[in-house]
């Protein structure tokens, strides 16, 4: 495997993780429309993580493995704000994850979404996508070795 292979991967099963990326964000924005928001942002990043160590297995590709996670925090920070600001909502749920825990107005919320959300996504992208896509790689190369082995 070539280092252009490692980073794209696959077509095939880059494609699907793609799809997933787009699939993934969407869903949840639907779910969170319908007030299904109830753990929503932690349910969609640990979906991603487990679709960014399948891209791993599959041979995805390091790039579409790290866009899904990064997609998923993404949203988080970003959709959540957005709507709050359509609606002109101060309502809790439409607030992004921050760390100086004081709350503003919609469009400050969104302003403060768009600005972190893709420094977080970058960052939860490389740690926790990258580990995933890492353990899905060295999880699919030890059962291969396991199975050459015992053909033997």
């Amino acid at each position: 495997m070539d280092f252009r292979d490692a980073i794209l991967g696959e077509k095939r099963p880059r494609i699907l993780v793609l799809i997933a990326t787009l699939l993934l964000p969407l869903f949840a924005s639907v779910l969170f429309l319908l007030g299904f928001d109830s753990g929503l942002g932690v349910l969609l990043v640990f979906l991603s993580v487990g679709i960014a160590f399948c891209a791993g297995w599959s041979r995805a590709g390091v790039l579409s493995g790290l866009s899904v996670v990064f997609s998923s925090i993404l949203w988080l920070f970003v959709f959540p704000p957005a709507v709050g600001y359509l609606r002109g909502s101060m309502d809790t749920r439409y607030t992004p994850p921050r760390a100086l825990g004081y709350k503003l107005d919609p469009r400050g919320e969104l302003i403060e979404g768009l600005t972190n959300g893709p420094l977080a996504g970058i960052a939860g992208a490389v740690l926790f996508g990258g580990m995933a896509y890492l353990m899905g790689l060295a999880v699919r190369q030890a059962i291969q070795e396991r199975t050459a082995d015992t053909q033997t």
